[in-house]
């Protein structure tokens, strides 16, 4: 009977991931125009200062494990992102968004699975990319500075990236947390459900209103309100964006995560502009709209 259980749970989350999958395919087929950006977006849309280079990293059976993006030029100090799949995603779909991120000098962590919702294989690339800095011989030895870690995921992986900082002691490393195309509560399997109540730093929730299917205005302004009052926080919604914007070179997403996590994990003056101070560009930038701000300084 408890073997019967299992697999019947097992059946199941296995076609709500099928589902899904198969509905984010096809609200990608509509083609999006291209985003209007604003000045501090589009600047940080552009491509970075550093050339980019990338690297599998395997186990001992030679099963991938991670790929890592990263300035190709490694100086020191570099901040660290970990990167969340959407269900039945890979690193090849995110390939010139991280590449992107990395050319702004941040170096990249993305998983070789796409059942990221728990966080627990997000949590465990944040430990391993943390602990390259002080592993002799590794390309990251002294490179790293793991106390500016943060963390961002698509759909599924943005539960996860949720779940890695609020379910996790090791949690504690992420520093920021970025959501895109969260999926509504009635989408995730029991072990993926997310809190944000319970989140305890920087939140950036990334939506689309071509996403009212998954990822409605509606779900996406409930996990703002849910958290904390005195949270540092953002919401806005990319016009026309689907659920798989993201993909790819990030298309309307990639100029305001880019700014954010360079506000968040570097201290970018710049990018700061675009969420803090007397008029936030995001508050009014032509390609985004229903956004929030709150305690950003």
């Amino acid at each position: 009977m408890k073997d019967s259980s299992n697999q019947d749970k097992v059946k199941t989350k296995l076609l709500a991931n099928t589902c899904l999958g198969m509905m984010a395919m096809l609200l990608a087929s509509c083609a999006a125009p291209p985003p209007v950006m604003a000045p501090i977006e589009a600047m940080y849309a552009q491509t970075g200062p550093s050339e980019a280079a990338s690297l599998d990293i395997q186990d001992g059976s030679g099963k991938k494990l991670y790929k890592i993006y990263h300035p190709k030029e490694l100086t020191s100090g570099h901040p660290i992102i970990v990167w969340g799949n959407g269900s039945y995603a890979l690193p090849p779909d995110y390939d010139g968004l991280l590449t992107h991120l990395a050319t702004w000098g941040f170096v990249v962590i993305n998983t070789y699975s796409s059942s990221t919702g728990t966080g627990a294989e997000l949590v465990a690339a944040a430990q391993y990319m943390a602990e390259q800095n002080d592993t002799s011989g590794s390309t990251f030895h002294g490179r790293l500075e793991p106390s500016r870690l943060g963390i961002a995921g698509h759909s599924q992986g943005s539960t996860g990236a949720i779940n890695a900082h609020t379910h996790f002691a090791a949690g504690a490393l992420i520093k920021t947390v970025v959501s895109i195309a969260l999926p509504a509560l009635h989408w995730c399997e029991p072990e993926d459900v997310y809190e944000t109540s319970r989140i305890s730093v920087p939140f950036f929730i990334m939506g689309g209103t071509g996403d009212g299917f998954i990822s409605p205005l509606s779900s996406n302004k409930l996990a703002y309100d849910t958290a904390p009052s005195t949270l540092p926080a953002a919401m806005a919604m990319a016009i026309d964006a689907d659920h798989n914007a993201i993909q790819g070179n990030g298309n309307n997403h990639r100029g305001y995560l880019t700014a954010w996590m360079s506000y968040q994990l570097k201290d970018d003056p710049a990018a700061r502009a675009a969420f803090a101070g007397d008029n936030p560009e995001i508050m009014t930038s032509p390609g985004w709209k229903d956004a929030s701000i709150r305690n950003l300084e």
